[in-house]
């Protein structure tokens, strides 16, 4: 039989075995939050959006990260500004790319290149909705 001494040696030798992970587990924890931070930084940096007025139309130019519902959230904001897309071509291989026309529906309906590119930013931003 082990000795009381021998007995409190051990589960002094089991806290403190206990003590280093948790200790172990923050700093994994810390640098997996310093890894989701740097990792949302370098997305939101590869982002652009360019607008620009020809005429009456806009010139819309997108790049971003693929994203589920890039296209879609695009579509909804040209749609919520009162926009009709006349042509557009869009690219989802390896990052999201889109290139449109957009109009106004209305002459009553003014839009500029600052509010459309906001809503834009906004958009590719927005969080997907699960159906």
């Amino acid at each position: 039989m082990q000795s009381i001494h021998e007995q409190s040696m051990v589960i002094r030798e089991a806290l403190l075995y206990i003590a280093m992970l948790k200790l172990e587990i923050e700093a994994l924890q810390r640098e997996y939050e310093d890894l989701k931070i740097t990792k949302k930084e370098s997305l939101h940096q590869f982002q652009e959006v360019k607008v620009e007025k020809i005429g009456e139309m806009f010139q819309v130019k997108i790049k971003s990260p693929r994203g589920e519902n890039n296209l879609v959230n695009i579509l909804e904001a040209f749609e919520e500004m009162g926009l009709n897309v006349a042509q557009a071509r869009a690219s989802c291989l390896d990052s999201f790319a889109m290139e449109a026309i957009v109009a106004p529906q209305s002459k009553d309906k003014l839009c500029s290149v600052d509010d459309l590119t906001q809503t834009l930013v906004k958009a590719l931003v927005k969080p997907s909705v699960p159906l």
